[in-house]
């Protein structure tokens, strides 16, 4: 791969990072919610290890203070609910409320048919490729390579 080609691929990656920014940023506010409400929330959809505060700091790199008032701020809004650990009553597991996050489905659902109808003009192999790639982005964005 040539200097031009990184540059070219860096570039597109940092355009589709701040139009994916921008873009939920507008669905947080349209929800009440920032920015790092909302991702949060498809992180605990994305994920069912991420269901108690400390899961949350350790997978997205924030403070517990941080995450604190972040949970304060999706149960005030019903769309969590902090829930005792059935296994360790000392503990807090958020649970999803399912009918308050609907309508963030219903946008990602759309958003996910638009996504799909993009990724059907690529093959299988160059499909594959982006993954590959896309994975080892994400893991360089990961909290602990940014911190460490």
């Amino acid at each position: 791969m040539t200097e031009d080609q990184v540059a070219r691929v860096r570039a597109a990656m940092q355009r589709q990072l701040v139009h994916a920014i921008l873009d939920n940023d507008r669905v947080a506010r349209a929800h009440g919610l920032r920015v790092t409400d909302l991702q949060t929330l498809h992180l605990m959809v994305l994920r069912d290890d991420v269901r108690t505060p400390r899961a949350i700091s350790t997978t997205t790199g924030m403070p517990a203070s941080t995450v604190t008032k972040l949970v304060d701020r999706l149960e005030a809004a019903g769309y969590i609910r902090r829930m005792p650990d059935p296994a360790d009553r000392r503990r807090t597991v958020l649970e999803l409320v399912p009918g308050a996050i609907a309508p963030l489905h219903a946008f990602y659902d759309r958003a996910d048919r638009r996504f799909d109808e993009v990724s059907g003009r690529f093959g299988a192999d160059e499909l594959a490729v982006v993954v590959r790639y896309l994975d080892a982005v994400s893991d360089f964005y990961a909290p602990s390579s940014v911190t460490g």
